[in-house]
């Protein structure tokens, strides 16, 4: 993998990290507020599947 491929991976990882943490908290949050099994938390929690899903398929790549 190129250097500057790599920069861009490691980037957009990190974003992605970011991303997740802060959609952790609000679910948090909203589940306190609303209850785990609440429909807006339960979104949330499948937004950050995708956004873990979509990580690993960053780190995946070679």
């Amino acid at each position: 993998m190129s250097l500057q491929r790599h920069r861009y991976n490691s980037t957009l990882r990190n974003t992605f990290l970011v991303e997740i943490e802060a959609a952790r908290e609000l679910m948090i949050e909203v589940g306190l507020e609303e209850g785990f099994t609440s429909t807006n938390t339960i979104i949330i929690s499948q937004f950050i599947d995708q956004m873990l899903n979509q990580l690993e398929e960053i780190t995946s790549i070679k």
